[in-house]
């Protein structure tokens, strides 16, 4: 807290005192440290605040103008402290930008997030593929691959694998080559004009099927729905394949695993404590 509001706050309840002594009890203060936040104020607005008595003291003509002007600002210190709590402790909203995946598996684990930071709360955004920092609001976001964001620190590699329905592998036969996929369909997501490639065994497979969609979650539905054979991150499918609701297919193949960053919108400035507690947990719980 800076020397003048602290000075403008102890004015501001000497006045309503009307005594150095009753104020000094009450803050548990000495009477010459009041004493001393009011000269300085004195000194730093040129005028004299308070007509002093052996008694009591009143308030200067300049002294009433202060109490006006006091008042205001130290309401507006309050409004700031209230809405930037969270950059000097845990608590407050911290917008995080995710992809699918990933956010659903944060999503399961935010208890333990919230049991650390009771005052926190978060507000999740979804987004495969799309350059989720156009979102001027966010404190963190994942990108996928290298971004050009100062300060991005690499969370980890989130493994791919190729899935397909029990029930479409029955009906139009398993693919055991990648040069098989060419024949099938190949479900795909991405914002591009192109669906992003499929980079298996060092090669960058351009595939195309019936369902083409911006996020993993309705190309997940659709594989599930025998659709087709779908890329998708390991920890988005693992429950569905130990239930045998997907199997997977080229299970020996070499995929590409993504590389995802979190990156932040604090440039040049302290990251807030909500934000770095947050990142923490990013980086904890990576699968």
């Amino acid at each position: 807290m800076s020397d003048l509001v602290r000075s403008l706050r102890l004015f501001l309840r000497l006045s309503q005192e009307g005594s150095f002594s009753a104020l000094a009890r009450r803050q548990n203060l000495s009477h010459t440290t009041i004493a001393r936040a009011i000269d300085d104020l004195e000194a730093h607005f040129g005028v004299r605040l308070f007509q002093r008595s052996t008694r009591r003291i009143t308030l200067t003509g300049d002294g009433e103008r202060l109490v006006e002007h006091a008042a205001a600002i130290l309401d507006q210190v309050a409004q700031a402290e209230a809405d930037l709590a969270g950059a000097v402790a845990a608590r407050g909203l911290v917008r995080i930008g995710v992809t699918t995946a990933l956010g659903l598996h944060y999503a399961r684990r935010l208890e333990r997030l919230r049991a650390a930071h009771p005052d926190l709360s978060v507000e999740l955004l979804f987004a495969d593929w799309r350059d989720v920092a156009e979102d001027r609001g966010l404190d963190l976001w994942l990108t996928v691959g290298p971004t050009e964001a100062p300060g991005a620190v690499p969370l980890g590699k989130l493994p791919r694998i190729l899935v397909a329905a029990p029930a479409y592998i029955e009906a139009h036969g398993e693919p055991l080559t990648m040069d098989d996929l060419a024949a099938h369909q190949c479900l795909t997501y991405g914002y591009a004009a192109r669906p992003e490639p499929w980079s298996i065994e060092g090669r960058q497979l351009r595939v195309s099927g019936f369902l083409r969609a911006n996020t993993s979650e309705a190309v997940l539905r659709g594989t599930l729905g025998a659709l087709g054979v779908a890329l998708l991150p390991r920890i988005q499918v693992e429950e569905d394949l130990s239930r045998g609701l997907l199997v997977q297919v080229l299970p020996e193949a070499r995929i590409t695993p993504l590389a995802i960053m979190a990156a932040h919108g604090f440039r040049g400035m302290r990251m807030p404590m909500r934000a770095r507690v947050a990142l923490d947990f990013l980086l904890a719980e990576f699968p």
